[in-house]
């Protein structure tokens, strides 16, 4: 018989008994050496060895009473393009910045507008029905620039400046990607890397305070990207977070297709669980949420995660670096979150 996410039981088994060579707890070495060997595989396997700053152009700006907003376009290095908002506080000192990186959600008309307020009149409805679901009516990029952050948020592929045809198209293109050797998982990362690598160059910012921070989809990308580069010195991950075999249960996103393509990367699949590349961040600061009433995260495969990136930063002399915590909520980064996320910040970056 059929089971409703037709996963066979040859798919279950493999799920039960799949071992992760490369996982730090596999390995006898060193932290360090398998930090150092680990990377070097991750970096060549999704194509991102070579990654240079996205090139920009500002197509307009508006002042604010605390701000700069620009709507610029970075350009990376395939070619594709995208629309991000750039929020620069007023002050003539060099700043701290954050790469704040979109949730996925299901909704792909707005994309960098779940988290900036924009002046786009029907993006705006949009992004005010987003942000009253998610995020407790708050556009988090306003509040940290406020606080005196440069952010950075991009369009990833399939959102606002392009959206495309939804589901079916994307899964489409996720699956002709994989007959050239890539994924869409690896084109996200690629591009979360350059934006990165752009962010931390610009002149108003101070290159040693630069942070990655999401929710869900956003998470996953937050730890993703700070894994793959020391240009990111802390990460915020909200609401992503879990081993591969907790997260693959009756009704889970990740054994759906559509929205599980931006997650999988076949180049790293069954040598890698989750929290080993996310622990990749390791020395460096990072925070993980979860929510104890999350539907997508079962608590005891959070739990897991958050015990397997305890064990690698305490390898890495280091895990008064890695803040973990289970809050009483559900799929969403409310406001007590959110605040306290940004004090996490603060602190991290001596502020």
């Amino acid at each position: 018989m059929i089971d409703q996410d037709n996963m066979s039981a040859l798919s279950r088994q493999l799920r039960d008994t799949v071992r992760f060579a490369r996982s730090f707890n596999a390995q006898a070495s060193s932290f360090a050496q398998w930090q150092s060997t680990t990377r070097a595989f991750v970096v060549e396997a999704l194509g991102v060895g070579n990654a240079r700053a996205a090139q920009s152009r500002t197509l307009e700006q508006q002042d604010h009473k605390t701000h700069h907003t620009r709507l610029v376009e970075l350009t990376f290095s395939s070619g594709e393009k995208t629309e991000a908002f750039l929020l620069l506080p007023f002050t003539k000192n060099k700043s701290p910045a954050v790469l704040l990186l979109h949730d996925h959600g299901s909704r792909f008309d707005i994309g960098k507008e779940k988290l900036i307020q924009t002046s786009d009149p029907d993006k705006a409805r949009s992004s005010e029905e987003w942000i009253k679901r998610c995020y407790g009516e708050r556009y988090l990029g306003d509040i940290l620039v406020k606080r005196g952050y440069v952010v950075l948020c991009a369009d990833a592929l399939g959102w606002s400046s392009r959206e495309g045809n939804g589901y079916d198209a994307q899964q489409a293109l996720a699956a002709n990607l994989m007959q050239f050797g890539t994924s869409l998982a690896a084109i996200v990362a690629s591009e979360d890397l350059q934006a990165a690598l752009y962010l931390s160059a610009l002149p108003e910012v101070d290159e040693r305070f630069v942070a990655s921070m999401g929710f869900s989809f956003g998470g996953f990308r937050a730890w993703q990207v700070a894994a793959l580069t020391p240009a990111i010195s802390a990460s915020v991950a909200i609401n992503w977070m879990g081993q591969l075999a907790g997260l693959m249960q009756p009704g889970a996103n990740l054994l759906r297709g559509q929205s599980a393509y931006y997650m999988l990367h076949p180049q790293l699949a069954g040598k890698l669980d989750y929290p080993d590349i996310a622990a990749l961040v390791a020395p460096r600061h990072a925070l993980f949420y979860a929510g104890d009433q999350d539907p997508h995260f079962p608590g005891e495969t959070v739990e897991a995660a958050f015990a397997a990136l305890a064990s690698v930063w305490t390898a890495a002399s280091a895990a008064a670096h890695l803040e973990t915590r289970i809050w009483p909520a559900g799929h969403v980064f409310g406001p007590t979150q959110q605040d306290a996320a940004i004090q996490w910040m603060d602190s991290v970056f001596g502020r």
